[in-house]
């Protein structure tokens, strides 16, 4: 599934980004007129809560990753509608994620190194062992979504008034992160050394810097930014009485972007203990899109035009 989502997001380019921005900005002013003109048709306030798994889609690593979370978001929202099927919804929702990737190990190979008392070349083969980053992202979200919905239905023939329906959405979401930590860590680093003229390998030689070392661990916070999203939600609409609606459903966003892109260093500056104490965001792969997907939970009130129809 992954790996299907990664080829997917390969062909959203930098312009592309852009445009889904200028688009999201103009469905917040459409959103504005259609509501005015849709004069017919019932609008919704609403509150709503969600949560659920999130991690990064990780394209093109230098070694087999593994990254899991979870995420946490609740808010206010407003859908007006332009038909009994179709509609614009947007909110303003806090959230949290906290996510976490982990490499058992990052290698490779520096060459042509000359520190030991006779002079000889040899090239520096060195592991990073367990390197692992957590990020604690709070956030402002603001989706605009187009959302289509079934005539609702009476739940039984005992209770006419309570009706349920399908509704799905979908749309662009933008994401202030405003604050944004993580702790970066290697567990430890190991160094080995080859002579290839001598096609011998020195293991074990602290004072050359060969051997295994204690690694290090660093706490810092990258800048506010914004990440632009794909965000997809789908479920059951549920009324009881005149004005009470229920939504119940599931969603999945995904991030255009890699926020982190910029602030990452590469990972073969890091050669022995001393160079640990510079450790930041280890850039291991071509691009990391945030993905979040879990449940949501949305309790609406109905305010209904005078010339409304019944849905």
């Amino acid at each position: 599934m992954k790996q299907i989502i990664a080829g997917f997001l390969v062909v959203f380019t930098k312009q592309k980004i852009l445009t889904v921005l200028r688009s999201y900005t103009l469905t917040v002013f459409l959103l504005g007129a259609l509501t005015v003109s849709a004069q017919r048709y019932p609008y919704e306030i609403s509150i709503y809560g969600g949560g659920g798994y999130a991690a990064f889609i990780i394209q093109k690593p230098v070694s087999k990753p593994a990254s899991k979370g979870f995420g946490l978001e609740a808010g206010v929202g407003f859908t007006g509608f332009f038909s009994q099927n179709l509609g614009i919804h947007t909110s303003v929702g806090f959230g949290f994620f906290n996510t976490t990737n982990r490499l058992n190990s990052l290698s490779f190979v520096t060459p042509d190194q000359k520190n030991d008392c006779d002079d000889n070349l040899y090239d520096l083969h060195t592991t990073l062992n367990n390197y692992r980053e957590n990020h604690k992202t709070m956030f402002v979200g603001i989706p605009v979504m187009l959302q289509y919905q079934t005539k609702m239905q009476p739940i039984s023939y005992r209770q006419k008034n309570n009706r349920a329906g399908f509704y799905a959405m979908g749309g662009a979401k933008a994401l202030l992160m405003v604050q944004n930590s993580y702790t970066a860590e290697v567990a430890t680093l190991y160094n080995a050394a080859y002579y290839p003229q001598f096609k011998n390998w020195i293991s074990y030689q602290p004072a050359m810097g060969l051997g295994v070392f204690k690694g290090n661990s660093v706490n810092n916070k990258l800048k506010i930014n914004i990440l632009a999203m794909f965000a997809l939600e789908a479920g059951f609409k549920w009324k009881f009485g005149k004005k009470l609606l229920l939504y119940t459903g599931a969603y999945f966003d995904c991030g255009l972007h890699d926020t982190t892109k910029k602030q990452r260093i590469s990972y073969n500056q890091f050669i022995s203990q001393e160079s640990l104490t510079d450790l930041e965001l280890i850039d291991f792969a071509k691009r990391m899109n945030l993905m979040a997907a879990g449940v949501k939970l949305r309790f609406a009130f109905e305010v209904s035009k005078k010339t409304s129809c019944c849905r």
